[in-house]
């Protein structure tokens, strides 16, 4: 079918040698609406020629975002979009989706290769998106900071007083200990410390532009400092937590600061899932399976209904009367960074399962987080 606007010629193999539409399947008639339809879409769309070193399309979307290059200009739009160098790029090789600052803008784009030598690129401006990301992660955090605030309060006071009264005994009696006693005493002020320091590293997590540092990480060390910065809360509304590890998932492959904010944005939903329950409780278990570990955290609360379940993940979705519905696809995005994954069952009245996968980490140059 002609477009109205009149034709619009594209320096591509669109149409194949024997004269039909590839989209129609129909004899060609000259005047492409599919090429219309490409030359005035909200996205930008590039395609390369890296034999004959041209860009054979760029529509006016595209040619808007880079106004300050000349249409069509090869050399300059290939160095800024492939700094690895276009024409070393192969299909095996295609780059994951980017993204570049570019006029003040932040820009993200796609490359697809569709023959040999050919490559579409599929830009848009996500600079607006950014920022209501970064807006919505802040706010999600701001919720859940009093959960971290309230746990470190109770938890520090504990190490503080002990470490208070080691040093107390000790300065009574420094004449009358021999030299291996003060060090005992001493020993314990410093594994004191040590704990009020991983206690203090935890308002770090907060700093949601850190980038991510993914290394080896202990789990069951992990674990072992991550519920009681939960566990006062969690005891104030008489919820029960109860965790079940097996010995061979000893090391995860992640960010140990990112992992924590992903626990508490669940612990937190579990929590609130729990509001009506005569019994309530939590059972947090940990497994390896192949080259994955797999951390399941069930509740026995109020569940979702299959509608709910399928709105879980969208942003702004909420059954929450205060929810901001971003807890779960903050969550999501933070474990693709990590190369995990999150899935959740629930059943109306009964309960939820949240299960998450990380990869496995190696036993060599292992942190104890």
């Amino acid at each position: 079918m002609p477009a109205d606007s009149g034709p619009i010629n594209i320096n591509m193999s669109l149409n194949n040698s024997d004269g039909y539409c590839p989209f129609s399947r129909e004899m060609c008639p000259g005047i492409c609406i599919y090429a219309n339809i490409l030359e005035n879409i909200s996205l930008g769309l590039i395609a390369f020629d890296t034999k004959e070193k041209t860009v054979v399309f760029q529509n006016k979307t595209a040619i808007n975002l880079f106004k300050t290059i000349t249409p069509k200009d090869y050399k300059a739009l290939s160095a800024i979009l492939f700094p690895e160098k276009i024409e070393n790029i192969q299909l095996e090789d295609i780059p994951s989706p980017k993204t570049l600052k570019y006029d003040g803008r932040l820009l993200g784009y796609s490359i697809y290769s569709v023959s040999n030598g050919y490559l579409w690129l599929l830009i848009s401006d996500i600079t607006d998106k950014a920022r209501l990301e970064s807006i919505a992660e802040a706010s999600n955090m701001m919720n859940n900071a009093g959960y971290i605030f309230l746990g470190i309060r109770h938890e520090i006071g504990n190490p503080l007083n002990s470490l208070k009264m080691a040093l107390s005994v000790l300065q009574k009696n420094i004449n009358r200990y021999s030299s291996k006693d003060i060090l005992k005493f001493l020993d314990r002020a410093m594994c004191e410390i040590s704990r009020m320091e991983y206690l203090l590293k935890s308002l770090k997590n907060f700093n949601m532009f850190e980038k991510l540092h993914i290394r080896n990480v202990d789990l069951p060390s992990f674990m072992g400092n991550f519920f009681p910065l939960v566990k006062n809360d969690f005891e104030k509304r008489n919820i029960k937590i109860k965790t079940i590890f097996s010995p061979n998932a000893k090391c995860a492959r992640i960010d140990p600061r990112t992992l924590q904010q992903v626990m508490l944005n669940i612990m937190i939903n579990a929590c609130d899932a729990l509001n009506d329950s005569e019994r309530p409780e939590i059972v947090v278990t940990i497994n390896k399976k192949e080259s994955l570990i797999w951390i399941n955290i069930t509740d026995n609360g109020c569940g979702m209904t299959s509608e709910q379940q399928k709105n879980l993940f969208r942003p702004f979705y909420t059954s929450k009367p205060q929810g901001t519905g971003l807890g779960l696809s903050l969550t999501k995005k933070k474990l693709a960074q990590m190369n995990g994954n999150i899935s959740i069952s629930s059943v109306k009245n009964k309960g939820t399962t949240v299960t998450i996968s990380v990869p496995e980490g190696q036993n060599n140059n292992i942190v104890t987080a």
